[in-house]
This record gives C-alpha cells, sequence and structure tokens, in this order.
C-alpha cells in the first residue's frame, strides 16, 4: 500500500478538511481527494463523512489509524536507520508537550542539539496531560514532555520536580499571606483548566476534597493567568507555567506542598528511530545537568 496515501489520510483525520490537509502537504484539493478515493477503493470500505464543516473518520477509518500511524513510525524508523548507517544522521523526531516544557525546555535542547545534528527535524504538537499520553500511545508522536502519571502504558524519565502554587490577583486578600492552605479553596472563584482524569490541579483538589466556585473553565494556562489578572477569580498552576511571565499576579506557596514531576515520556526505548533515541538521552542529560 502507497506509504504517501497513508500519510495523507493522516494528515486529513488530525485537520479534519481536504483543503487544509492539500495546503498542508503540498497537494491540490483535487489530488487529496483524488487519492482519498484511490484509498478506501484499496481499503474496501468508506473511510471517511463528509459534511458542510469539512470531513471526518468512519467507524472504519477510526479503527486504521492506530496500525496506519504504526506503520508510518516504522517506516520513518526504518529510513532512519539507513540514514545513520549512511552516516547521513538524518530523520524527523515527532513530539508532544506542555506548553510550557515547549517554551522554557524545548527551544533551548533543540537549539544546541542541532548544532551536533543539523539533518534531524522536528515536529512538535502541544497538547494536556491526556492528549499527550494518547499520541505517545498512538505514534503520533516519538517523544513526550509531560507529568508523570501512575497506571500509563508508557517508559518515564523524570528530570524535574515542578511545585503547585496558588495563583492569586495582585489585590486579593489571600496575598498578605506567605503560604495559601488548600482548604482555602473552598467555595471560592475558581478559574482551572479543562478537565481529564489525570490533570494534576483536578486531582489535588479531589485528593483534599476541596470543592472550588469554578468560574471559569480554560483550555490554556496563560489565559488562566490573564483572567486572574483581571480578578475574575483565583487559581493553582505549576510554577515553570508562570516562569518569566510579566503578568500582574502574585503566586504562594500551598500548604501541604504539592508538585508535579516532570519528564520524558516514550512508548518504548527499544523501539524509538535512532533519532529520537539520540534526542531523547542529549534531553535527559540536558535537562538534569
Amino acid at each position: 500500500m502507497d506509504l504517501k496515501k497513508l500519510n495523507v489520510f493522516l494528515t486529513v483525520a488530525d485537520l479534519g478538511n481536504f483543503t487544509k490537509a492539500g495546503e498542508t502537504l503540498g497537494y491540490t484539493q483535487s489530488g487529496i481527494t483524488q487519492m482519498m478515493k484511490t484509498l478506501e477503493q484499496e481499503v474496501g470500505v468508506p473511510l471517511f463523512i463528509k459534511s458542510h464543516h469539512g470531513v471526518k473518520l468512519t467507524d472504519e477509518g477510526l479503527a486504521l489509524v492506530p496500525s496506519i500511524r504504526s506503520l508510518l513510525s516504522a517506516n520513518e524508523s526504518l529510513n532512519q536507520e539507513i540514514s545513520f548507517l549512511k552516516g547521513a544522521k538524518r530523520g524527523t523526531i515527532k513530539i508532544a508537550s506542555f506548553t510550557s516544557c515547549t517554551i522554557h525546555w524545548l527551544p533551548k535542547i533543540i537549539y544546541n542539539f542541532q548544532k551536533e545534528y543539523p539533518g534531524i527535524t522536528f515536529d512538535i504538537d502541544e497538547g494536556n496531560e491526556q492528549e499527550i499520553v494518547d499520541w505517545i500511545q498512538n505514534h503520533k508522536a516519538d517523544i513526550g514532555f509531560t507529568s508523570f502519571q501512575n497506571r500509563q502504558a508508557y517508559e518515564f524519565i523524570p528530570v524535574y520536580e515542578d511545585p503547585m502554587l496558588a495563583i492569586l490577583p495582585s489585590d486579593h486578600p489571600y496575598t498578605k499571606y506567605d503560604e495559601i492552605p488548600i482548604e482555602w479553596y473552598e467555595n471560592v472563584p475558581f478559574i482551572v483548566s479543562e478537565y481529564t482524569h489525570i490533570n494534576e490541579v483536578h486531582q489535588l483538589l479531589k485528593t483534599h476534597n476541596v470543592k472550588p466556585d469554578i468560574k471559569y473553565t480554560m483550555s490554556n494556562d496563560f489565559s488562566i493567568l490573564s483572567m486572574v489578572e483581571h480578578n475574575l477569580g483565583i487559581s493553582i498552576l505549576p510554577e515553570l507555567i508562570i516562569r518569566d511571565r510579566n503578568y500582574r499576579f502574585e503566586a504562594r506557596p500551598l500548604i501541604p506542598r504539592a508538585s508535579r514531576i516532570l519528564g520524558i515520556a516514550i512508548s518504548s526505548y527499544e523501539e524509538l528511530s535512532p533519532a529520537a533515541k539520540i534526542f531523547t538521552k542529549y534531553a535527559r542529560d540536558y535537562l538534569l545537568h
């Protein structure tokens, strides 16, 4: 089966639109349409459901995604093996990352890494805890920069303990205290990230049986900071997210102390491509230095 068509299939699946997939991959919309029609004929079942808003996968199409991602990942690994045997050291590494890790870690790591390996390129997606877990497990990403979660089916290399902090408007009454007990969040106006069962803030509140008055649910941690700055509520965020930010807010340690463990997640070190193996070791050494 033509790997080029399979790559187009995944791009359409991710973007939900033939035209956007064509713009991303450098094909015309009609070219994408023809390739996907041919793929459906080869598979023997419909793969897409069309609507005015774009396309989405049929159940049969969804069932094929994990195997196709695995196949393309294995093909990339094989091409890298051949490249490395020839001494070229070329390839692409797919990274999934928290926004905070993307901002504070990846630019420095990649900048230094590419001095030694200029032929290795990067494809970086940002997501929340659950998205990164899913991307690692279904081979959409080779490496994830994320937080440690119990009972997850991936290998994890811890590199940093990131304290969780109370985030307060500058004129909030709690700012006169050096530390904020977690129970003080009970029934107070609260701004939080979208719920996932492995999100550290939601886990922390559940552990201490604290139920704040959730006023706003945001998809981006930096949007939370802006909402706090405008006195719309208080929040809890990891220290790495607020590092070097010039917002008008105050941060305080929590009582009891809480933190998340950040690190590098991979499905299996043995299954990584040559480039991903080198980068994983390089990033680990850099962050632990």
